[in-house]
């Protein structure tokens, strides 16, 4: 055991000792007016070693001293820098005087990166994500995955933060589906699953952050877009944008339209037991849920450089969902026999039109053209939501005779408002950088509903299901956090203070309640640099999960008169720790390791309600939870036109469930694979082919059953590359379902789902354009063979 320890021991010295010239890079790249390039490319000369800039111009490379680094953008002169002794290298890259014939990436940007609490998805290329939304593209993300309730769940849980470039959403559970179900998986360049996020970001979500970054014009002179794509299911969906913007070297201006027909369709099965007139019996429903969706999405902006380092830009975002659906179920009562009790006809006519509107205005002050730079940024969101439904249930005795009919009708409008200012710095230096900021933002739900019950030819209203319900919550945050290199190593320390103010009432004085609260946020990461090809990140960080805004409204929403889903206004916020290690080997490998321990766990727990008959689906808190994350990332490149991809992990999950003064300990293991394909053939065809498998879990209250996709992409190049065609095959053997089973000891409910997942489209995207840069003297041939 000793000689082990001693030999594993000396390795790692050894390793060290051979690359100790070895070292990370990190800087800017810049115009001649301090302006960040994003997606600058920065390259070890006579080698594949590369990266590209972030959004804010920023790169990070593994180098050692002499290496020559060489940064280049479209329409600059390219430049060439030897590594020395510093650690930090920025660069200002200048236009090119000579017309610009190609331009050639000499390394193949890695499909899956990891590092700081961060794994990092390029899903640009992928044929897989064109004719569908950015909701279907998560589904495919390795630890992602999608629940009843179309709520995006991440290791597990929800309580997911999406951020949308970097700037929170702030929506969640279903209102966040429709906003991304707006956005076309073809405008997102990658996904990154901040698993362990720093000071800089909210210190909400327990299960971490996912950040989509979208594609960007980079290059100056004009562009527009040109998309049409159709698919079948059991429906027809359509989708038809037109997207252009402007660049020029002082400002820019974007804009898009999008018309979008999500249709949907969910055909399911569920059932439970009931005591109804004191006899045991058996509910057995099949439902039938068609959703009729136009979607109608339109954005706008641009920034503008008023002064020199001084830019300020204008962003609108706004959405339109028709929302209607009329679900039918079928409801067979049973005695315990198997004779049958009864029969309803359910029908539910439900009309949700929803209305988005965002605007956001930043500015920027670029101090020098190191990095060190000021920021800005003010954000208004309205959320609104008109729902009325109809429901009706028609009960007919074991012989086929109406008993009677129950009609309800429900109107559920919900308003909600958020306000946001923030502002950062950032201020790196050559041994060290630091940023620090200041956020308050405000918001508030307003939702005044009313249900009526049939009486005769009446409506009468139910008190019990009438109601106001209001709820009103600020933050105010500052976080400060540090960053440097230790020899072989980078490490980031920041610390976040957040103080909140929160008040839920309801009208008629049921329910009255405010707490306020001040909590700390630290977070620690460390990169070590086992030489070239191999790295180490550690990081933790403290976390919060306050309640959704949804799941604080005690507002009912039924598939049936014997099922509905309701809020908590009762809810207190979810702490947690995150701890996250991996290690990337090769430059291309990854295993990674996370445990995850939480207080006060949010999740949905089931109970019959009052009567004793419906099962009530409530916001619950569940006293902790704990889980740990095994991962491994692996590339396997079959030859230069094929590539495999594979994802592996396990997982272990364990929370009790407190029932009627009793608890029980819930624990599951599961597993999770997923294998993506890339093969390249016939000069200018691509194809994406991705699977994904998913065993049982456990999801709060449910143990679900195994879940497996196969989705299907060929891509077509035409023009040089302008015009795109597009074949999908969505979900190739139709075997997506959604079952789960209740766990709890109160009732035994359980749901089998099969929505509409498998669907053939084709899309055509038509791009033109121009780099409007002048064009000066062609170079020679003997040039062009260099």
């Amino acid at each position: 055991m000793k000689f082990s320890f001693y030999l594993l021991l000396n390795l790692l010295l050894l390793s060290h000792t051979a690359t100790a010239q070895q070292k990370k890079v990190t800087g800017m790249v810049s115009d001649a007016q301090g302006r960040p390039l994003p997606g600058a490319t920065v390259i070890v000369k006579e080698s594949t070693n590369g990266t590209q800039t972030d959004f804010d111009g920023n790169y990070a490379i593994d180098v050692t001293d002499g290496a020559v680094l060489v940064f280049s953008y479209i329409g600059m002169s390219t430049v060439e820098i030897e590594v020395k002794e510093s650690s930090r290298i920025d660069v200002v890259l200048r236009e090119d005087t000579q017309k610009l014939d190609e331009v050639v990436v000499t390394f193949k940007e890695p499909l899956v990166e990891a590092g700081k609490g961060k794994v990092t998805f390029n899903v640009a290329s992928s044929a897989t994500s064109s004719g569908v939304s950015s909701f279907d593209l998560l589904k495919k993300i390795p630890g992602v995955s999608i629940g009843q309730s179309d709520e995006i769940v991440l290791r597990g849980t929800t309580g997911v933060n999406v951020m949308i470039d970097g700037k929170m959403s702030y929506l969640s559970g279903n209102q966040l589906g429709i906003l991304l179900r707006g956005l076309s998986a073809e405008d997102i360049d990658k996904v990154e699953l901040i698993t362990n996020p720093s000071a800089a970001y909210d210190a909400a979500g327990n299960s971490g952050i996912i950040n989509i970054v979208t594609k960007k014009n980079r290059a100056r002179g004009y562009a527009l877009s040109l998309k049409s794509s159709v698919s079948k299911g059991r429906s027809w969906m359509n989708n038809q944008n037109i997207s252009g913007s402007v660049n020029s070297e002082r400002w820019n201006a974007y804009a898009s339209f999008d018309y979008n027909t999500p249709h949907r369709f969910r055909k399911s099965k569920s059932g439970n037991t009931i005591v109804e007139n004191e006899e045991q019996i058996i509910l057995n429903r099949e439902n039938q849920n068609p959703f009729d969706i136009n979607f109608y999405t339109w954005k706008a902006g641009g920034d503008w450089q008023f002064a020199p380092k001084h830019r300020i830009g204008v962003h609108y975002h706004g959405y339109f969902d028709d929302f209607t659906s009329y679900k039918t179920s079928s409801i067979r009562k049973e005695r315990t026999d198997g004779s049958l009790f009864s029969d309803v006809y359910s029908t539910y006519d439900l009309e949700e039109p929803y209305h988005y509107d965002a605007i956001n205005m930043d500015y920027r002050f670029d101090i020098d053209t190191t990095g060190k730079k000021i920021t800005a940024d003010a954000r208004y969101i309205s959320y609104r939501n008109f729902s009325d439904g109809l429901m009706e249930g028609k009960h007919y005795d074991a012989e086929g005779q109406l008993l009677r009919t129950h009609t309800m009708r429900i109107h559920q409008p919900g308003f909600i408002k958020i306000k946001s200012v923030q502002a950062d710095a950032d201020l790196p230096f050559p041994e060290v950088g630091f940023k620090a900021g200041l956020k308050f933002a405000k918001a508030s739900n307003d939702n005044n509903f009313r249900s009526e019950e049939k009486t005769g030819d009446d409506f009468v209203e139910l008190p019990e299901l009438t109601n106001h319900f209001k709820y009103k919550e600020q933050i105010s945050a500052a976080y400060v956090s540090a960053s440097g290199t230790l020899g072989n190593a980078e490490i980031e320390a920041g610390i976040r203070l957040e103080h909140t103010r929160a008040e839920a009432l309801l009208l008629d004085g049921s329910f009255d309640n405010d707490w306020e609260y001040t909590r700390l946020f630290p977070n620690l990461s460390l990169a070590y640099y086992l030489g070239d090809d191999h790295k180490l990140d550690l990081a933790v960080s403290r976390r919060i999960n306050r309640p959704s805004y949804s799941s604080l409204n005690p507002v009912r929403w039924y598939n049936d008169e014997y099922f509905y889903y309701s809020g908590n206004p009762e809810l207190v916020p979810e702490m947690g720790w995150l701890f996250s290690a991996s290690y990337t080997f090769m430059k291309k490998y990854i295993l990674s390791a996370e445990y995850s321990k939480r207080n006060n766990y949010i999740s949905y727990n089931l109970s019959y309600d009052d009567n004793g008959v419906t099962v009530r689906s409530r916001s619950a808190n569940f006293s902790h939870f704990d889980r740990v994350d095994f991962n491994l990332i692996a590339p396997f490149p079959i030859a230069d036109f094929w590539e495999i991809q594979f994802f592996g992990g396990l997982n272990y999950t364990t929370y009790p469930l407190s029932e009627a003064g009793k608890e029980r300990d819930l624990g599951k293991w599961a597993a999770t694979l997923s294998v993506q394909q890339q093969l390249k053939f016939l000069e200018h065809y691509s194809a994406d082919i991705s699977v994904k498998y998913t065993t049982a879990e456990l999801r709060g209250v449910y143990m679900t059953k195994a879940v497996f996709f196969t989705d299907l992409g060929i891509k077509r190049s035409f023009l040089d590359g302008k015009l795109d065609a597009v074949f999908t095959l969505s979900d190739v053997f139709n075997g997506y379902w959604m079952y789960g089973t209740s766990q709890s000891s109160l009732t035994d409910y359980y749901y089998e789902d099969k929505p509409d997942s498998r669907r053939v489209g084709l899309t055509l995207r038509y791009h033109f354009g121009g780099n409007l840069i002048k064009e000066k003297t062609t170079k020679t041939d003997e040039q062009k063979r260099l």
